[in-house]
């Protein structure tokens, strides 16, 4: 239609000037200035206004029920017949007073999810401590990290947008991470959004946290990993070695947010040497804060670990870390 109309004029302005040509006429028959510029000027483009989001329920808080991360009829990602009927979610554990957050991803090899013992009893000791917290179910096995990833991301996003309402300052949101959750967790840190997936008011805040908590995590998907986690996170792109860079520790390390990383030199089951340590190693070379803690006994998995000596320190030091840092 436009070049159909600036054929037309272009004609009428042709004809005009033969017409002043033959009446004897010297000037030249000019086009409205506001008609020549609506031939190149480009229709504007209406975008849709972004969706609202709601808040849980006092009721919902109180319960600390899950209430799901994405709109109930637009999770990204979803796999229609994914029997393990897995939800990403995110429970409230509100401490009263508290400006400041931690938000926890349990670990499980992304093949499931430990969200009691680095879950729940995590968010209980945080809040006997004097800070809020978050439990988030993330998804894991069949999806893939595209899932696990946003999923991790959204969660920040969505104590953040909902800052006021849970009573913290949206700049004090630390993530904390156990093994494969550490893993996200730096995933979540390196990888800030740069797309909002499902067009709502939350998807258009920071999604990067203000510090991490590290517990014997994965840092990378290259060697010394943990052997589930390449497979399920990287899926199609499995031995890319550009994808398996792209989600590991160097790829945007000068990004990281003040860390604290720890580990039990009885693990038997995440190579330390090639998770923790290398990966606070690259945070000092890079310039980034970072404080590193190796515990004498425990082990992997173990949570708070209350029935070791040394280990069961780790939250206490978590806690020293986060008050030196301003939380």
């Amino acid at each position: 239609m436009k070049q159909i109309l600036k054929r037309t004029i272009l004609a009428l302005t042709s004809m005009l000037l033969l017409v002043g040509c033959a009446s004897g006429g010297t000037e030249p028959a000019q086009t409205d200035a506001s008609d020549a510029a609506s031939d190149t000027t480009t229709e504007a483009v209406t975008e849709a206004p972004l969706i609202p989001a709601v808040p849980p329920s006092d009721t919902q808080i109180a319960d600390h029920e899950p209430v799901l991360l994405w709109p109930e009829d637009n999770i990204p990602y979803l796999i229609e017949n994914d029997e393990k009927g897995l939800m990403p979610t995110i429970r409230a554990y509100l401490c009263d007073g508290a400006d400041s957050a931690v938000v926890i991803f349990p670990g499980g090899g992304y093949f499931q999810l430990s969200d009691v013992s680095e879950g729940v009893d995590i968010a209980k000791a945080y809040n006997d401590a004097g800070y809020s917290a978050f439990v988030v179910n993330y998804r894991y096995e069949p999806y893939d990290g595209r899932a696990i990833l946003a999923d991790g991301q959204r969660a920040v996003q969505y104590v953040r947008y909902f800052a006021e309402d849970f009573g913290i300052d949206p700049d004090k949101i630390a993530l904390c991470g156990f093994s494969a959750g550490g893993h996200l967790s730096v995933m979540v840190a390196e990888h800030p959004v740069t797309e909002n997936l499902v067009g709502d008011v939350i998807g258009e805040v920071r999604s990067t946290p203000d510090a991490c908590i590290l517990a014997y995590p994965v840092t990378t998907l290259g060697e010394g990993t943990f052997e589930t986690m390449p497979r399920i996170f990287l899926g199609e792109n499995l031995g890319n070695a550009e994808e398996t860079a792209k989600y590991s520790y160097p790829h945007a390390i000068d990004t990281m947010p003040p860390t604290f990383v720890f580990y039990s030199v009885k693990d038997q089951f995440v190579n330390f040497e090639a998770n923790s340590i290398a990966f606070a190693d690259a945070m000092t070379a890079a310039g980034r804060d970072v404080t590193i803690t190796a515990y004498e006994d425990g082990g992997h998995g173990i949570g708070l670990g209350t029935q070791y000596n040394d280990y069961s320190r780790w939250h206490a030091d978590s806690v020293s870390f986060l008050e030196n840092h301003g939380f």
